[in-house]
């Protein structure tokens, strides 16, 4: 009789043990369903929308829904609904310099299309489509040009020296607003500055595969270090924002090759990732350009057989976040 109560104790036991681990088990199952999805940004496409007749692009900008290039001679109007490229200037030399460790700072004033860079200041008009040299520089002060036009105002200052100028449009002189500790220059990406709501960004290269992330404060009198982020050779490399994240990538030069690839930093949780995807070739000195939320690339350098071939091409570049 003892026997057959220890027997059917000890069935008890492992059915109920049974039991707690199917719980478990099931437990274990209905977490890793639930789990959150994690958004990666990701390239879905990149392609060329259209042949260039032109190569080298310098500047761009976009201007009543049309966009602006100007080259080492010519400048030029693209029409994105009917994809027509039209040489609306023919004379347009030393307006803005190639963007190989040398940079033009372009806004809109006044209705006009203005490029400052280490030589001059220029003013495009549209109606006319003359270009008229406002002002020579002499003294180099605008070597590696990094400039923020805002309000009504223009800041600048070099990637060499530690001086931050506003440019007084009245006199056509630069008048020195701040100075900041300056780091050990590796060049830039070709477009290195990015507003996100009314906050200014920077981005300037502490060495060529290493990207420093600044915030303008203070009346652009101070510079905040916020991030850094090692990658692969991003100098002359092109650069977006796309919601609260300033994406950079590509880059490179005929002695080291160039780089596909993209990252992203957001400002929100200060991190970096890498974009998923690359473009589909490397590319360095393309022109970034964004037009009612959608990405371009115009022209740019790639490196094949250790040759550095320029491309005459504006391409489309598509960033979403995907779920994973």
């Amino acid at each position: 009789m003892k026997v057959q109560i220890k027997l059917i104790l000890n069935i008890i036991i492992v059915l109920t043990f049974l039991g707690c681990s199917s719980d478990n088990d099931s437990n274990n199952t209905i977490d890793e369903n639930n789990s959150e999805p994690v958004e990666t940004l990701t390239i879905t496409s990149s392609k060329s929308i259209s042949n260039t007749p032109f190569s080298k692009p310098r500047e761009a900008i976009i201007f009543d829904d049309d966009l602006y290039v100007v080259n080492e001679m010519n400048t030029y109007k693209y029409d994105f609904s009917s994809n027509n490229w039209e040489t609306v200037n023919t004379n347009s030399v030393g307006v803005a310099l190639f963007p190989y460790f040398d940079y033009n700072v372009s806004f809109i004033r006044e209705g006009k299309w203005n490029i400052i860079n280490e030589n001059a200041l220029w003013t495009f008009d549209f109606s006319t489509n003359n270009w008229e040299k406002i002002k020579e520089f002499t003294d180099n002060a605008l070597i590696s040009l990094i400039g923020i036009y805002h309000n009504n105002s223009l800041f600048l200052f070099s990637d060499i020296f530690d001086k931050v100028y506003k440019y007084d449009f009245e006199n056509n002189t630069l008048i020195e607003h701040s100075t900041f500790d300056q780091r050990k220059n590796y060049g830039q990406l070709v477009k290195s500055v990015f507003k996100i709501g009314e906050t200014y960004y920077f981005t300037k290269l502490s060495n060529y595969n290493k990207i420093s992330i600044y915030k303008w404060t203070d009346n652009f009198t101070k510079f905040q270090l916020l991030n850094e982020y090692q990658s692969e050779y991003i100098a002359q490399g092109a650069g977006f924002v796309y919601n609260d994240n300033i994406i950079f990538g590509l880059g490179g030069e005929a002695a080291v090759g160039n780089n596909d690839k993209f990252y992203y930093y957001n400002i929100t949780t200060n991190e970096f990732k890498e974009v998923k995807n690359n473009f589909y070739e490397g590319r360095y000195v393309s022109i970034p350009v964004k037009h009612n939320n959608k990405f371009y690339l115009i022209g740019g350098q790639t490196i094949t057989n250790n040759e550095s071939i320029s491309r005459e091409t504006l391409d489309q570049v598509v960033f979403e976040f995907i779920e994973e």
